[in-house]
Protein backbone atom coordinates (compact mmCIF):
# COMPACT_ATOMS: atom_id res chain seq x y z
CA UNK A 1 0.00 0.00 0.00
CA UNK A 2 2.88 2.44 0.90
CA UNK A 3 4.62 1.78 -2.31
CA UNK A 4 1.09 2.11 -3.96
CA UNK A 5 1.12 5.87 -2.64
CA UNK A 6 4.92 6.70 -3.42
CA UNK A 7 3.99 5.99 -6.80
CA UNK A 8 0.72 8.08 -7.06
CA UNK A 9 2.58 10.98 -5.64
CA UNK A 10 5.44 10.78 -7.82
CA UNK A 11 3.07 10.83 -10.54
CA UNK A 12 1.29 13.70 -9.46
CA UNK A 13 4.64 15.78 -9.92
CA UNK A 14 4.88 14.10 -13.23
CA UNK A 15 1.80 15.57 -14.18
CA UNK A 16 2.86 18.51 -13.07
CA UNK A 17 5.35 18.94 -15.06
CA UNK A 18 4.32 17.44 -18.24
CA UNK A 19 0.74 18.52 -18.56
CA UNK A 20 -0.84 16.95 -21.28
CA UNK A 21 2.18 14.47 -22.68
CA UNK A 22 1.17 11.18 -23.28
CA UNK A 23 4.68 9.69 -21.55
CA UNK A 24 1.93 10.12 -18.18
CA UNK A 25 -0.63 7.95 -19.09
CA UNK A 26 1.63 5.47 -20.01
CA UNK A 27 3.45 5.77 -16.66
CA UNK A 28 -0.36 4.96 -15.17
CA UNK A 29 -0.88 1.88 -17.33
CA UNK A 30 2.78 0.64 -16.50
CA UNK A 31 2.43 1.00 -13.03
CA UNK A 32 -1.18 -0.42 -13.03
CA UNK A 33 -2.39 2.38 -10.78
CA UNK A 34 -5.26 2.67 -13.88
CA UNK A 35 -6.09 0.03 -17.21
CA UNK A 36 -5.51 0.82 -20.27
CA UNK A 37 -9.39 1.42 -21.13
CA UNK A 38 -9.36 3.54 -17.98
CA UNK A 39 -6.49 5.77 -19.38
CA UNK A 40 -7.95 5.53 -23.12
CA UNK A 41 -11.43 6.90 -21.62
CA UNK A 42 -9.86 9.71 -19.78
CA UNK A 43 -7.34 10.59 -22.84
CA UNK A 44 -10.66 11.08 -25.14
CA UNK A 45 -12.58 13.27 -22.50
CA UNK A 46 -9.11 15.72 -22.85
CA UNK A 47 -9.83 15.64 -26.80
CA UNK A 48 -7.00 13.04 -27.25
CA UNK A 49 -8.55 10.87 -29.72
CA UNK A 50 -5.71 9.11 -31.34
CA UNK A 51 -4.00 7.98 -28.29
CA UNK A 52 -7.00 6.73 -27.07
CA UNK A 53 -7.40 5.06 -30.41
CA UNK A 54 -4.25 3.53 -30.11
CA UNK A 55 -4.66 2.15 -26.85
CA UNK A 56 -7.43 0.64 -26.94
CA UNK A 57 -6.52 -0.87 -30.07
CA UNK A 58 -3.37 -2.46 -28.14
CA UNK A 59 -6.20 -4.16 -25.41
CA UNK A 60 -5.67 -7.40 -26.17
CA UNK A 61 -8.58 -10.08 -27.30
CA UNK A 62 -7.85 -11.98 -24.55
CA UNK A 63 -8.14 -9.50 -21.87
CA UNK A 64 -11.00 -8.46 -19.49
CA UNK A 65 -11.80 -5.02 -21.14
CA UNK A 66 -11.77 -6.22 -24.87
CA UNK A 67 -14.50 -6.18 -25.50
CA UNK A 68 -15.56 -2.78 -23.77
CA UNK A 69 -12.57 -1.25 -25.45
CA UNK A 70 -14.11 -2.46 -28.72
CA UNK A 71 -17.41 -0.74 -28.46
CA UNK A 72 -15.99 2.22 -27.21
CA UNK A 73 -13.97 2.41 -30.12
CA UNK A 74 -16.59 2.11 -32.72
CA UNK A 75 -19.15 4.40 -30.96
CA UNK A 76 -17.45 7.05 -29.60
CA UNK A 77 -13.55 6.75 -30.57
CA UNK A 78 -14.27 6.33 -34.45
CA UNK A 79 -17.16 8.50 -34.88
CA UNK A 80 -14.86 11.43 -33.20
CA UNK A 81 -11.62 11.01 -34.96
CA UNK A 82 -13.99 11.29 -38.54
CA UNK A 83 -15.74 14.02 -37.11
CA UNK A 84 -11.99 16.04 -36.00
CA UNK A 85 -10.88 14.98 -39.55
CA UNK A 86 -13.62 16.41 -41.27
CA UNK A 87 -13.28 19.48 -39.57
CA UNK A 88 -9.30 20.19 -39.75
CA UNK A 89 -9.28 18.71 -43.38
CA UNK A 90 -11.94 21.66 -44.11
CA UNK A 91 -10.10 24.30 -42.35
CA UNK A 92 -7.10 23.49 -44.02
CA UNK A 93 -9.19 24.24 -47.20
CA UNK A 94 -10.31 27.54 -45.83
CA UNK A 95 -7.10 28.97 -44.88
CA UNK A 96 -5.16 27.95 -47.90
CA UNK A 97 -8.21 29.67 -49.41
CA UNK A 98 -7.46 33.03 -47.39
CA UNK A 99 -3.43 31.89 -47.79
CA UNK A 100 -3.32 32.10 -44.56
CA UNK A 101 -0.22 29.59 -45.01
CA UNK A 102 1.08 29.11 -41.11
CA UNK A 103 -2.69 28.21 -39.97
CA UNK A 104 -3.48 25.96 -43.00
CA UNK A 105 -0.16 24.02 -42.74
CA UNK A 106 -1.41 23.46 -38.83
CA UNK A 107 -4.60 22.32 -39.74
CA UNK A 108 -3.19 19.93 -42.27
CA UNK A 109 -1.34 18.27 -39.73
CA UNK A 110 -3.63 17.80 -37.38
CA UNK A 111 -5.63 16.40 -39.73
CA UNK A 112 -2.93 14.04 -41.24
CA UNK A 113 -2.46 13.30 -37.75
CA UNK A 114 -6.35 11.98 -37.37
CA UNK A 115 -6.25 9.96 -40.60
CA UNK A 116 -5.41 6.22 -40.98
CA UNK A 117 -4.33 7.00 -44.75
CA UNK A 118 -2.40 10.23 -44.31
CA UNK A 119 -0.57 10.55 -47.61
CA UNK A 120 -2.78 13.10 -49.13
CA UNK A 121 -3.12 15.54 -46.10
CA UNK A 122 0.50 15.29 -45.60
CA UNK A 123 1.14 16.32 -48.82
CA UNK A 124 -0.97 18.97 -48.25
CA UNK A 125 0.94 20.16 -45.59
CA UNK A 126 4.24 20.00 -46.83
CA UNK A 127 2.89 22.30 -49.60
CA UNK A 128 1.80 24.94 -47.64
CA UNK A 129 5.25 24.77 -45.26
CA UNK A 130 6.95 25.66 -48.24
CA UNK A 131 4.59 28.67 -49.22
CA UNK A 132 5.44 29.37 -44.93
CA UNK A 133 9.10 29.49 -45.64
CA UNK A 134 9.20 31.45 -48.52
CA UNK A 135 6.50 34.27 -47.30
CA UNK A 136 8.95 34.31 -44.27
CA UNK A 137 12.32 34.72 -46.26
CA UNK A 138 10.39 37.36 -48.51
CA UNK A 139 10.10 39.30 -45.86
CA UNK A 140 13.06 39.12 -43.57
CA UNK A 141 15.36 39.32 -46.81
CA UNK A 142 13.22 42.80 -48.05
CA UNK A 143 13.44 44.43 -44.63
CA UNK A 144 17.10 43.33 -44.28
CA UNK A 145 17.84 44.21 -47.70
CA UNK A 146 16.29 47.47 -46.93
CA UNK A 147 18.22 48.42 -43.30
CA UNK A 148 21.48 47.34 -45.09
CA UNK A 149 20.59 50.43 -47.77
CA UNK A 150 20.35 52.80 -45.07
CA UNK A 151 23.36 51.71 -42.86
CA UNK A 152 25.41 52.39 -46.79
CA UNK A 153 23.75 55.97 -46.85
CA UNK A 154 24.92 56.61 -43.02
CA UNK A 155 28.42 55.44 -43.38
CA UNK A 156 28.53 58.21 -45.95
CA UNK A 157 26.92 60.69 -43.51
CA UNK A 158 29.65 61.20 -41.35
CA UNK A 159 32.17 62.95 -43.53
CA UNK A 160 33.17 66.90 -42.40
CA UNK A 161 31.24 69.26 -44.95
CA UNK A 162 33.08 72.16 -47.09
CA UNK A 163 34.33 74.92 -43.95
CA UNK A 164 36.16 71.67 -41.65
CA UNK A 165 38.83 69.62 -41.95
CA UNK A 166 38.97 66.61 -43.15
CA UNK A 167 39.76 65.06 -40.39
CA UNK A 168 37.71 66.93 -37.80
CA UNK A 169 37.63 65.03 -34.76
CA UNK A 170 34.42 65.48 -33.99
CA UNK A 171 33.11 63.40 -37.42
CA UNK A 172 35.67 60.81 -36.60
CA UNK A 173 34.40 60.32 -33.11
CA UNK A 174 30.69 60.19 -34.81
CA UNK A 175 32.09 57.84 -37.40
CA UNK A 176 33.74 55.54 -34.92
CA UNK A 177 30.65 54.96 -33.33
CA UNK A 178 28.22 53.99 -35.74
CA UNK A 179 31.20 51.75 -37.33
CA UNK A 180 31.41 49.97 -33.86
CA UNK A 181 27.28 49.58 -34.13
CA UNK A 182 27.73 48.49 -37.53
CA UNK A 183 29.96 45.59 -36.46
CA UNK A 184 27.80 44.31 -34.14
CA UNK A 185 25.30 44.24 -36.57
CA UNK A 186 27.63 42.07 -38.90
CA UNK A 187 28.81 39.73 -35.93
CA UNK A 188 24.94 39.16 -35.10
CA UNK A 189 24.59 38.52 -38.78
CA UNK A 190 26.99 35.62 -39.11
CA UNK A 191 25.87 34.50 -35.85
CA UNK A 192 21.87 34.30 -37.11
CA UNK A 193 23.22 32.52 -40.61
CA UNK A 194 25.08 29.66 -38.78
CA UNK A 195 22.09 29.41 -36.39
CA UNK A 196 19.60 28.89 -39.00
CA UNK A 197 22.18 26.81 -40.34
CA UNK A 198 21.65 24.80 -37.64
CA UNK A 199 17.72 24.98 -37.73
CA UNK A 200 17.97 23.27 -41.00
CA UNK A 201 16.35 26.74 -42.48
CA UNK A 202 19.02 27.10 -45.39
CA UNK A 203 16.99 30.04 -46.87
CA UNK A 204 17.36 32.24 -43.62
CA UNK A 205 21.13 31.56 -43.50
CA UNK A 206 21.04 32.53 -46.78
CA UNK A 207 19.58 35.87 -46.06
CA UNK A 208 21.71 36.60 -43.27
CA UNK A 209 24.98 35.29 -45.20
CA UNK A 210 23.93 38.10 -48.37
CA UNK A 211 23.43 40.48 -45.48
CA UNK A 212 27.34 40.25 -44.36
CA UNK A 213 28.37 40.08 -47.28
CA UNK A 214 27.23 43.68 -48.56
CA UNK A 215 29.63 44.93 -46.16
CA UNK A 216 32.48 42.16 -46.13
CA UNK A 217 31.97 41.00 -49.71
CA UNK A 218 35.52 38.99 -49.54
CA UNK A 219 35.13 37.01 -46.06
CA UNK A 220 35.21 33.37 -48.08
CA UNK A 221 33.70 31.42 -44.83
CA UNK A 222 30.73 33.50 -45.51
CA UNK A 223 30.68 33.12 -49.36
CA UNK A 224 30.82 29.09 -48.83
CA UNK A 225 28.46 29.60 -46.45
CA UNK A 226 25.91 31.45 -48.62
CA UNK A 227 26.55 29.13 -51.56
CA UNK A 228 26.28 25.93 -49.39
CA UNK A 229 22.70 27.36 -48.44
CA UNK A 230 21.55 28.07 -51.61
CA UNK A 231 22.14 24.92 -52.77
CA UNK A 232 20.11 23.63 -49.80
CA UNK A 233 16.85 25.39 -50.01
CA UNK A 234 13.95 23.14 -51.52
CA UNK A 235 13.55 22.83 -55.40
CA UNK A 236 11.83 25.85 -56.67
CA UNK A 237 12.08 27.93 -54.02
CA UNK A 238 13.18 31.27 -54.76
CA UNK A 239 16.12 33.43 -53.25
CA UNK A 240 17.08 37.62 -52.95
CA UNK A 241 13.81 38.18 -55.04
CA UNK A 242 10.81 40.57 -52.88
CA UNK A 243 7.69 39.36 -53.74
CA UNK A 244 5.05 42.48 -54.63
CA UNK A 245 2.82 41.30 -51.38
CA UNK A 246 5.85 41.49 -49.29
CA UNK A 247 5.40 44.44 -46.04
CA UNK A 248 7.08 47.66 -46.50
CA UNK A 249 8.72 48.80 -43.18
CA UNK A 250 10.39 51.93 -41.94
CA UNK A 251 14.41 51.76 -40.74
CA UNK A 252 14.62 54.04 -37.92
CA UNK A 253 18.59 55.08 -37.62
CA UNK A 254 20.72 53.32 -34.64
CA UNK A 255 20.54 55.84 -31.38
CA UNK A 256 21.97 55.62 -28.28
CA UNK A 257 19.70 54.74 -25.36
CA UNK A 258 18.36 58.31 -23.79
CA UNK A 259 17.75 59.19 -20.10
CA UNK A 260 14.22 58.97 -19.29
CA UNK A 261 11.34 60.27 -16.44
CA UNK A 262 11.58 56.83 -15.05
CA UNK A 263 13.07 56.80 -11.33
CA UNK A 264 13.79 54.10 -8.49
CA UNK A 265 10.92 55.60 -6.64
CA UNK A 266 8.36 55.11 -9.87
CA UNK A 267 9.58 51.59 -10.10
CA UNK A 268 9.02 50.59 -6.68
CA UNK A 269 5.56 52.39 -6.86
CA UNK A 270 5.07 49.53 -9.76
CA UNK A 271 6.23 47.05 -7.84
CA UNK A 272 4.03 47.77 -4.41
CA UNK A 273 1.32 47.99 -6.78
CA UNK A 274 1.76 44.53 -8.35
CA UNK A 275 2.36 46.01 -11.87
CA UNK A 276 5.55 43.69 -12.08
CA UNK A 277 5.61 43.52 -15.98
CA UNK A 278 5.44 47.14 -15.99
CA UNK A 279 8.08 47.53 -13.51
CA UNK A 280 10.26 45.62 -15.21
CA UNK A 281 9.66 47.64 -18.22
CA UNK A 282 10.47 50.81 -16.36
CA UNK A 283 13.42 49.01 -14.46
CA UNK A 284 14.82 48.28 -17.70
CA UNK A 285 14.58 51.97 -19.04
CA UNK A 286 16.32 53.10 -16.24
CA UNK A 287 19.15 50.35 -16.36
CA UNK A 288 19.82 51.74 -20.14
CA UNK A 289 19.96 55.00 -18.82
CA UNK A 290 22.61 53.96 -16.30
CA UNK A 291 21.34 54.46 -13.06
CA UNK A 292 23.23 51.92 -10.81
CA UNK A 293 20.13 50.74 -9.06
CA UNK A 294 18.42 49.28 -11.83
CA UNK A 295 20.40 45.92 -11.47
CA UNK A 296 19.13 45.35 -7.45
CA UNK A 297 15.48 46.11 -9.08
CA UNK A 298 15.40 44.07 -11.90
CA UNK A 299 16.57 40.80 -9.91
CA UNK A 300 14.25 41.55 -7.41
CA UNK A 301 11.20 42.03 -10.21
CA UNK A 302 12.32 39.22 -12.54
CA UNK A 303 12.59 36.66 -9.13
CA UNK A 304 8.76 37.61 -8.38
CA UNK A 305 7.43 37.25 -12.39
CA UNK A 306 9.31 34.18 -12.26
CA UNK A 307 6.96 32.88 -9.13
CA UNK A 308 3.93 34.78 -10.38
CA UNK A 309 4.46 32.17 -13.71
CA UNK A 310 5.27 29.16 -11.72
CA UNK A 311 2.45 29.76 -9.45
CA UNK A 312 -0.36 30.08 -12.43
CA UNK A 313 1.63 27.68 -14.46
CA UNK A 314 0.51 24.84 -11.31
CA UNK A 315 -2.57 26.04 -10.86
CA UNK A 316 -3.44 25.40 -14.84
CA UNK A 317 -1.31 21.94 -14.39
CA UNK A 318 -4.29 21.07 -11.37
CA UNK A 319 -7.25 22.65 -13.69
CA UNK A 320 -6.21 20.32 -16.50
CA UNK A 321 -6.19 17.28 -14.18
CA UNK A 322 -9.77 17.96 -12.99
CA UNK A 323 -10.53 18.36 -16.65
CA UNK A 324 -11.65 22.13 -16.71
CA UNK A 325 -9.49 22.77 -19.89
CA UNK A 326 -10.96 26.70 -20.23
CA UNK A 327 -9.69 27.67 -16.62
CA UNK A 328 -6.63 25.55 -17.87
CA UNK A 329 -5.72 27.71 -20.46
CA UNK A 330 -6.59 31.22 -18.50
CA UNK A 331 -3.81 29.66 -16.10
CA UNK A 332 -0.94 28.94 -18.63
CA UNK A 333 -1.84 31.97 -20.83
CA UNK A 334 -1.04 33.82 -17.18
CA UNK A 335 2.14 31.88 -17.16
CA UNK A 336 3.52 32.77 -20.68
CA UNK A 337 2.50 36.21 -20.15
CA UNK A 338 4.80 36.53 -17.73
CA UNK A 339 7.52 34.51 -19.34
CA UNK A 340 6.98 34.22 -22.85
CA UNK A 341 10.53 32.57 -23.50
CA UNK A 342 9.50 29.35 -21.32
CA UNK A 343 8.92 26.51 -23.62
CA UNK A 344 7.16 24.66 -20.95
CA UNK A 345 4.37 27.10 -20.41
CA UNK A 346 4.39 28.06 -24.03
CA UNK A 347 3.92 23.88 -25.31
CA UNK A 348 1.61 23.96 -22.12
CA UNK A 349 -0.56 26.62 -23.43
CA UNK A 350 -0.36 25.53 -27.23
CA UNK A 351 -1.47 21.83 -25.62
CA UNK A 352 -4.75 23.83 -23.94
CA UNK A 353 -6.09 25.42 -26.81
CA UNK A 354 -5.41 22.54 -28.85
CA UNK A 355 -7.54 20.47 -26.76
CA UNK A 356 -10.18 23.20 -26.25
CA UNK A 357 -10.40 23.47 -30.03
CA UNK A 358 -10.89 19.66 -30.28
CA UNK A 359 -13.88 19.32 -27.78
CA UNK A 360 -15.07 22.37 -29.54
CA UNK A 361 -15.87 20.47 -32.70
CA UNK A 362 -16.74 17.32 -30.95
CA UNK A 363 -19.20 19.11 -29.67
CA UNK A 364 -20.88 21.12 -32.86
CA UNK A 365 -23.33 19.26 -34.89
CA UNK A 366 -21.93 18.41 -38.06
CA UNK A 367 -23.64 20.12 -40.53
CA UNK A 368 -21.50 19.02 -43.81
CA UNK A 369 -21.42 15.55 -45.55
CA UNK A 370 -18.45 13.62 -45.25
CA UNK A 371 -18.34 13.99 -48.97
CA UNK A 372 -17.65 17.70 -49.17
CA UNK A 373 -13.93 17.15 -48.12
CA UNK A 374 -13.31 13.82 -50.14
CA UNK A 375 -11.13 12.23 -47.30
CA UNK A 376 -10.23 9.16 -48.23
CA UNK A 377 -10.01 6.93 -45.00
Amino acid sequence: MLLRLVFLVALTLLVGGCAGKNVVNDLRVSLGIDSAYDVAVDEFKQGLVMEARSRLVSIKKEHKDYTQAQSFLKKKVEPARLKLLRYYARKGKKEEGLEHWAKAEDAYKSAAGLSTKPKALLTYQENMNLKVRQLRADEIYAQRQQEDDEWLKWQSEYNPPKGLMGDDESFAIAREDLNESLDKRLDQARSLAEKFRKMKLPELAWVYADSFLRFKPDVKKVQDLKLAMASDVPKDFRLGQISKKVTKRSVSKPQKASRSNVTKASVEGLMIQGKWLEAREEAQALRRAGDASADALLEDIQANIADLAAKAYSEGNLAFRLEQIDKAVDYWQQAVTYMPSEMIYVESLRRGIQIQERLSALKTEESQSEKDTKIEE
